[in-house]
């Protein structure tokens, strides 16, 4: 414990503030440049290096919080998560509307699989599935990130690494006990990366779908909507406006085969991923 305060208040000295923004800021802008990314307006630069640095630093802030929370009450911390959530979607005036296709238990433990385009899915997620406990599956690269790496590690979230087979396998075992253990739900992004614009979707990643059919819990299979426009892959000046985000039905596991799980999955999100289909109900609530 004392390791951790001593650990969470040097990241939050102006050592370490500098060093965030040195470390995530800046690199983020020459990514932004050299995948493409639009540089905008001077207004809209100053705007958006404004906006990054508060979320570095409201970051900053809370994750000593979070984490020191996670040692007693992991789903405690979990809920300060949500709530950082919706204040940086805030910030960014994104909001977020949610359709569910079917009703869910969130008492009950499910493997939620959603498309990738932005960085802001995981914030339109939690916020969508507001009701329920999420632990999500990362790569070991999000680890590095200064301050937000750190939180990651210590409250529950399934770190992979994808050049380590045994690895990988080893933290989704971890993961399958946690659910049954502690009944929350994990959720993936299948693709395991962003796909970019023009692809309708990536190939998938078989490692979600095996944890599903080890777990023998229900597979959810989710559409985010509106994200790429709000913050296209290599872009770092996000944009206000609305995502959407689809939860569709829960597909049971049991007695049906992996590949098959991976062509409902595919198939639920590539009807969906493009536009609303005709005649689509209308959202069932405004999450934010």
């Amino acid at each position: 414990m004392t390791r951790i305060v001593h650990r969470a208040c040097s990241e939050l000295t102006w050592a370490g503030r500098a060093r965030y923004i040195r470390l995530v800021l800046v690199p983020a802008i020459s990514r932004g440049e050299a995948r493409g990314g639009e540089v905008g307006s001077p207004a809209l630069v100053v705007r958006s290096a404004l906006q990054f640095a508060t979320v570095a630093l409201d970051t900053m802030a809370l994750a000593p919080v979070i984490v020191g929370t996670a040692l007693f009450d992991q789903h405690a911390a979990y809920r300060i998560c949500q709530w950082w959530a919706r204040m940086n979607l805030r910030l960014y005036g994104v909001r977020v509307r949610s359709e569910r296709l079917a009703p869910l238990d969130p008492a009950r433990a499910y493997v939620f699989m959603s498309n990738h385009r932005s960085q802001f899915d995981i914030l339109a997620v939690i916020v969508a599935l507001h009701d329920f406990q999420l632990r999500w599956v990362a790569k070991v690269e999000l680890t590095r990130v200064p301050v937000f790496g750190w939180a990651l590690k210590r409250t529950g979230h399934v770190i992979i690494d994808r050049s380590d087979h045994e690895q990988a396998v080893a933290s989704l075992r971890a993961a399958h006990d946690k659910m049954e253990r502690e009944r929350v739900s994990v959720t993936i992004f299948p693709e395991g990366t962003r796909s970019a614009s023009g692809q309708a979707l990536l190939p998938f990643k078989k490692g979600g779908f095996m944890l599903a059919l080890e777990t023998g819990l229900p597979i959810v299979p989710i559409v985010v909507r509106g994200s790429r426009e709000i913050l296209p892959r290599g872009s770092w000046q996000p944009t206000g406006g609305e995502i959407e985000v689809v939860v569709g039905a829960p597909i049971e596991v049991t007695g049906v085969g992996r590949d098959e799980l991976i062509e409902r999955v595919r198939s639920f999100m590539l009807t969906r991923v493009a536009s609303p289909p005709a005649g689509a109900a209308a959202p069932t609530a405004a999450a934010l």
